[in-house]
């Protein structure tokens, strides 16, 4: 087998957090694998590159120019991939020119998260008109929740070419994870997430600063970086909570925090809540997207309804009270993560999904 990744970026996010996780776990099984960004690197690409998988990187920045089309096509030829494997709406777009000339076969990893009604994010107007275009071609759609796939029918794909293939987090990536010293004191919770407005780090920000009039040992920390930040560090100003800036020790922050939480108002199936399982930390978070797939309600954490700070704040209470019982819902996350998100059985599902398409596509 043989796969070409397709994708705008490797920057900082779950998406790009996922491939850099699924990427080399395919090439350490042996299969021929080949990332290829094609406007910018981002640090999840230089990952990648580590493990010894070859990637590389066109610099394009307007793919629908007959130069970038050209280069990318010469990629692919010369790669001669099996399967092509496309996230994004420009991956979209080129990896299916990448597919039919080398007769290969289109998947594509669904990541755009889901608003509070169930609706994918919506896509710039050119953007949609494009990806509608596109559905009706492409062999295979993995989403990554359940609730993802209705919409994606909505937008022209077929029913019958979409598989759910939850994320996952592999044991030897949380196995003797060290805490962080610069989350310890107090009773301290962790935000990870980009700062953009549909994060709602603002409504984190007004939760703990909630929280803390009740119990000041409350502490709120939040990893990431984006086009908030300013906003957001003035608004957290004097209020208890501290913006770490992006970060590479995530699962160390997540370690050293006693609590994670993600207000965000729209989301796929976060990374960051799978991380907090996997190391045996209660999540609070909205019921947004695939997160009741991975949170479950007053046994490995607590869901609130988006927007709304009081909830989360009251959520945080809860836990800071009793943080016996914020013990017991991390073990309960982390054997849920076990049974229903572990990295190897996702590697295996997508194994299976690229095997299928091939086969498919040569029927």
């Amino acid at each position: 087998m043989r796969l070409l990744f397709v994708c705008p970026d490797m920057r900082t996010g779950g998406a790009e957090r996922h491939w850099a996780t699924l990427i080399p776990e395919l090439h350490d099984r042996g299969i021929a694998v080949k990332l290829l960004a094609l406007a910018d690197k981002g640090p999840f690409f230089e990952d990648v590159a580590a493990r010894g998988v070859p990637a590389e990187c066109l610099g394009l920045h307007r793919h629908t120019n007959p130069r970038a089309l050209r280069l990318a096509l010469s990629v692919g030829a010369g790669f001669a991939p099996e399967t092509v494997v496309t996230r994004g709406v420009s991956g979209q777009l080129v990896g299916e020119a990448i597919a039919r000339r080398s007769q290969a076969v289109h998947v594509m990893n669904e990541h755009t998260p889901l608003t509070p009604d169930g609706r994918l994010v919506p896509p710039r107007p050119h953007q949609r008109a494009l990806t509608r275009l596109v559905a009706r071609r492409v062999d295979g759609v993995v989403a990554v929740t359940q609730r993802q796939v209705r919409p994606l029918e909505g937008l022209g794909y077929a029913r019958e070419r979409i598989d759910v293939v939850p994320n996952g987090v592999f044991e030897h990536d949380v196995q003797g994870v060290e805490p962080s010293s610069e989350v310890a004191g107090g009773f301290s919770v962790l935000c990870v997430s980009g700062l953009r407005r549909e994060k709602r780090v603002d409504v984190f920000i007004e939760a703990v600063a909630a929280a803390r009039r009740d119990n000041p040992e409350i502490r709120g920390y939040v990893a990431g970086e984006g086009s908030e930040r300013e906003r957001l560090e003035r608004l957290a100003k004097g209020r208890g909570v501290t913006l770490l800036g992006a970060r590479r020790d995530v699962l160390e922050l997540i370690r050293g925090a006693y609590a994670v939480c993600l207000p965000s108002e729209a989301e796929a199936l976060p990374m960051s809540i799978l991380e907090a399982m996997a190391l045996e930390r209660p999540v609070v978070a909205t019921d947004v997207g695939g997160i009741a797939e991975e949170v479950l309600d007053g046994e490995t954490g607590h869901l609130v309804p988006a927007g709304d700070p009081e909830p989360v704040a009251r959520a945080l209470l809860a836990l800071a009270a009793d943080t016996e019982r914020a013990r017991e819902m991390g073990a309960a996350g982390r054997r849920r993560q076990r049974e229903r998100f572990s990295g190897e059985a996702m590697v295996d599902a997508y194994v299976r999904v690229f095997e299928q398409a091939v086969a498919s596509g040569q029927a």
